[in-house]
């Protein structure tokens, strides 16, 4: 009973502190669409303007608004995302399936961009689905976010000793050593002039960490001569 108090106890303190982090984080994200939205908006009424500057105003708001939007649905991801909960729910998953669902998933996306996608793999994935295709759709959204046009994009599954790899990687520019031991971070980003992206808010690599710490794996990156290639490891199911 006591064992059981302490555990109950030490989950409720990882959720405060996480809770408490998140809204940290919160608070320091959201300032900067905020501003962006209310100056604009404000400097539009000083004065009238045409109706072409007033839609370019709408625009300019909605890419902020969209910003906004993702970073929120994100966030509560974080926040609610249950470890008890993921671990029940694991199941073991055809790996090659997996794979080529998520290359079809993003051929048409990939293909906008002049980016062909090659998937292989074989062995069992032991993880909770939904958890698994959000990583997966994150690392192959980012690698076509930032693959150069007329390159390849790769999604292998590799089995190992002891549970499977699953390898997402692209061609593009190389990303310098010290950054990549940060790119997992919460808002972490290489180039601080994508910030008004309304498709990137520097959560999609974290919440990747979060899905593999979930189910007990490990993840990585390494990039060298123009590839850059992102590794997570799933263990297998214990008996």
């Amino acid at each position: 009973m006591i064992d059981s108090f302490n555990t109950m106890l030490e989950r409720l303190a990882k959720g405060f502190v996480q809770l408490g982090q998140v809204s940290t984080d919160m608070a320091h994200e959201l300032r900067t669409p905020i501003n962006n939205l209310l100056g604009e908006t404000q400097v539009a009424l000083q004065q009238s303007r045409s109706t072409e500057s007033y839609q370019q105003l709408l625009a300019s708001n909605v890419e902020e608004l969209e910003r906004l939007a993702r970073m929120l649905d994100n966030m509560l991801f974080l926040a609610r995302t249950d470890p008890a909960s993921a671990l029940r729910q694991r199941q073991a998953l055809s790996a090659a399936d997996e794979v080529e669902r998520i290359a079809e998933y993003f051929e048409g996306l990939a293909g906008d961009v002049d980016i062909s996608i090659h998937a292989s793999g074989e062995g069992v994935i032991w993880a909770e689905p939904m958890l698994l295709r959000r990583a997966l759709a994150n690392l192959c959204a980012n690698a076509i976010k930032y693959g150069a046009p007329g390159t390849e994009l790769m999604i292998q599954a590799v089995p190992t000793t002891g549970g499977i790899n699953l390898r997402v990687s692209n061609h593009g520019e190389t990303i310098a050593a010290e950054h990549l031991s940060r790119l997992f971070e919460r808002f972490y980003r290489v180039d601080e002039s994508r910030e008004r992206s309304a498709q990137s808010n520097g959560l999609g690599l974290s919440i990747v960490a979060t899905i593999m710490q979930l189910h007990n794996g490990r993840y990585s990156v390494s990039s060298d001569a123009g590839v850059t290639c992102f590794e997570l490891f799933f263990p297998q199911r214990e008996d």
